[in-house]
């Protein structure tokens, strides 16, 4: 009894340590696997101008399923199409899980990511708060989590405050917030290929993938393909 008892505590432990999620509580944030460098950027948009194909995504950065969208999927999405010029990804950022409250995280994080476009770090900044998620609504997102992202993102710290203390900041939040209920928006993830009909939850990415290929080869007038870019590790 005592060794079964030993060893169903180490498996404990090795489970609650797998499961633990480092952040600015521990003073460690896990580094996400993509780098932008070279990438075509303008603010929260990624890829070609040119793209045949357009994926938009409306995601509150406090959404677990937006996370694992991030941490599951775009990674391959990068390599595979917007990398080979195939795709863009549009990001909206909105306010759902916060609940539109004064001192709502979504508004919080969101406003932070502007703030990181302004400076052409939006990617990273988007990033590095999906692979460091802390939870819902329990004050996880506070000042020092984002001044935390901010640095880890590389961007120049006074420049950023400065913007967050900026009331366009939040409202450019608020407002494409308001937007996106408009369209029939009213959860996160909600994602849409080339203008069509919005989509709400994680897709599944072997169908995503033949709907950006089918998308791409009808705009080229070629039979789809698969690309030949290696995935992510």
């Amino acid at each position: 009894m005592a060794i079964v008892s030993v060893g169903a505590l180490a498996l404990a432990l090795v489970v609650i340590l797998i499961n633990q999620k480092p952040g600015a509580a521990s003073g460690r944030l896990i580094t996400p696997p993509a780098t932008y460098a070279g990438a075509t950027v303008n603010g929260a948009t990624l890829g070609s101008a040119t793209a045949p194909v357009v994926l938009t995504v409306w995601s509150d950065f406090q959404c677990p399923f937006c996370g694992r969208f991030v941490r599951d999927q775009f990674a391959n999405l990068k390599i595979q199409f917007v990398d080979t010029g195939i795709l863009r990804i549009e990001a909206h950022d909105i306010d759902i899980v916060g609940g539109g409250t004064t001192n709502s995280e979504s508004i919080e994080l969101a406003t932070g990511a502007g703030c990181a476009a302004a400076q052409g770090k939006y990617w990273t900044y988007h990033d590095y708060v999906f692979w460091n998620q802390q939870g819902e609504n329990v004050g996880a997102y506070n000042a020092d989590y984002i001044a935390s992202v901010a640095t880890a993102s590389g961007l120049d710290m006074n420049a950023f405050n400065d913007c967050l203390k900026a009331p366009t900041a939040r409202a450019a939040v608020i407002n494409e917030t308001k937007a996106a209920h408009q369209l029939g928006v009213s959860s996160t993830p909600t994602w849409s290929l080339n203008g069509g009909a919005p989509t709400s939850g994680v897709p599944n990415a072997s169908s995503l993938a033949t709907q950006i290929q089918a998308l791409a080869a009808a705009a080229s007038g070629s039979p789809a393909t698969a690309p030949t870019a290696s995935a992510a590790p």
